[in-house]
């Protein structure tokens, strides 16, 4: 292959940035590349570039590294562009998850789906639609990977309005075939299957780990007497323990004849009934990600690459679930691969719209993403339907600064339940995150 230029667009990300950049530098065929840090914040793109260059020392690559505060630079001639950016930062997701629950509104994560969901994606679709138009006059041939939240509404607004190829980069399904491997004592080579549906409402509708099917052997080990036991006494299990963060995903899915391949944190909030419920948090010991968390994991990140620079810390490359790296060089006509991806429907799950942005298996290559076929069967399927076409609802309101399908899309949202307070608390989390708004 020729050099390549990847642009990694919010790359003074102390969380994604050394994992992006570890990925990179551990894919052979990427060796020589040139990467490109780009960020608005300078000082931690100091940070994050002056790892880079630690790291490639570390590993004798020939790779190079730049960083700029300047777009346009950063995204001419680019190859693959990979987006970790989220508009408003920490500020901005404070309101996603604070002012609804002053209307009784409880969020685990907050980033996809429900009311945090709704106020993320209208603050990030014309950002990122915005960056495509860019990459358009500087880099048209180029492909973005986005592991922006959400993932699914925010590639789906690239690729409905410009000519980018897009694709959503996310690590949940293939994390949880790993838990899985794990529970059962295997390798993840031994674990078959095909999954289905769209980012954070992911569901395995095959999975054999040694030719035998997953729910046939998690009822023999005793599944139906674990989940009816209290949260904490699950979580302590000896036998099923392990699978704890999967615990609700495992409940609806003894309904919906589908294996959960999100972790719970996610996928209950396309559930509501264990978020809405009295005491429902507490009733299935759901664990909520507090802006204080996301603060003091900020804070970590940051103490461990200073450590690292100041060679306080033993320097490592980092793993990571995301093959970013290897994505980019099947794309660009290096080996061929097979992960899961999010990308446009073009009848890989047949019962969801065309064009939606799905997930499911896929192989990629020199030509592009080829997406294995994942039927939804009708249960998932009433599940899911109506988070996408509610999606592309949220995208039309955020281009067009569209209050009215903004609002319906929230009122029609399960985790709202009282159509009464879609109103009010849109017009708050509007009013809180205005600056950030500017089409409204």
């Amino acid at each position: 292959m020729s050099v390549l230029k990847i642009t990694l667009v919010g790359g003074g990300s102390l969380n994604w940035t050394p994992r992006l950049v570890s990925n990179i530098l551990s894919t052979d065929d990427l060796n020589g590349s040139h990467v490109v840090l780009y960020d608005i914040d300078p000082d931690a793109l100091d940070l994050t570039y002056n790892l880079a260059l630690k790291y490639r020392d570390l590993t004798g690559s020939a790779t190079r590294f730049e960083k700029t505060t300047d777009r346009d630079a950063a995204l001419e001639g680019a190859d693959a562009v990979v987006v970790t950016i989220s508009t408003g930062g920490l500020k901005a997701m404070r309101c996603d998850l604070e002012i609804p629950e002053k209307y009784g509104i409880y969020q685990t994560v907050g980033d996809t789906t429900g009311p945090g969901g709704v106020a993320r994606a209208l603050r990030n679709v014309p950002v990122f639609v915005d960056m495509a138009r860019a990459m358009e006059a500087r880099c048209p041939n180029a492909w973005m990977l986005n592991c922006s939240n959400p993932l699914s509404a925010l590639t789906h607004a690239v690729v409905r309005e410009t000519g980018i190829r897009a694709l959503g980069v996310c690590h949940g399904v293939v994390g949880e075939v790993r838990l899985y491997a794990r529970f059962f004592g295997v390798e993840r080579e031994a674990c078959a299957y095909v999954n289905t549906g769209i980012d954070h409402c992911a569901w395995f509708t095959d999975f054999d780990v040694e030719g035998r099917p997953v729910w046939e052997r998690l009822i023999e080990k005793g599944l139906h007497d674990w989940l009816a036991l209290p949260p904490k006494q699950a979580e302590n299990d000896p036998t099923f323990g392990d699978l704890y963060t999967l615990r609700c995903g495992l409940i609806l899915g003894r309904q919906l004849n589908a294996l959960p391949a999100i972790g719970d944190r996610h996928m209950v909030e396309f559930f509501p009934g264990f978020l809405n419920t009295p005491g429902g948090v507490e009733k299935y010991g759901l664990v909520r990600t507090f802006i204080a968390d996301r603060k003091k994991g900020a804070a970590a990140a940051r103490e461990r690459v200073e450590r690292q620079l100041k060679g306080e810390e033993q320097l490592r490359l980092l793993g990571s679930s995301d093959d970013v790296g290897g994505w980019i060089a099947a794309l660009s006509g290096g080996p061929v691969i097979e992960d899961n991806v999010s990308a446009p429907n073009i009848g890989q799950i047949p019962q969801l719209p065309e064009d939606a942005i799905v997930e499911s298996r896929g192989v990629l290559d020199a030509a592009g993403c080829h997406p294995l076929v994942s039927p939804m069967p009708g249960p998932l399927e009433a599940a899911v339907r109506p988070h996408v076409v509610r999606e592309t609802l949220i995208v039309e309101a955020a281009l067009e600064g569209n209050f009215d399908k903004a609002l319906a899309a929230l009122t029609t949202d399960p985790l709202i339940g009282n159509a009464d307070i879609a109103r009010p608390l849109l017009e708050a989390l509007m009013a809180a995150t205005k600056d950030w708004l500017p089409q409204f």
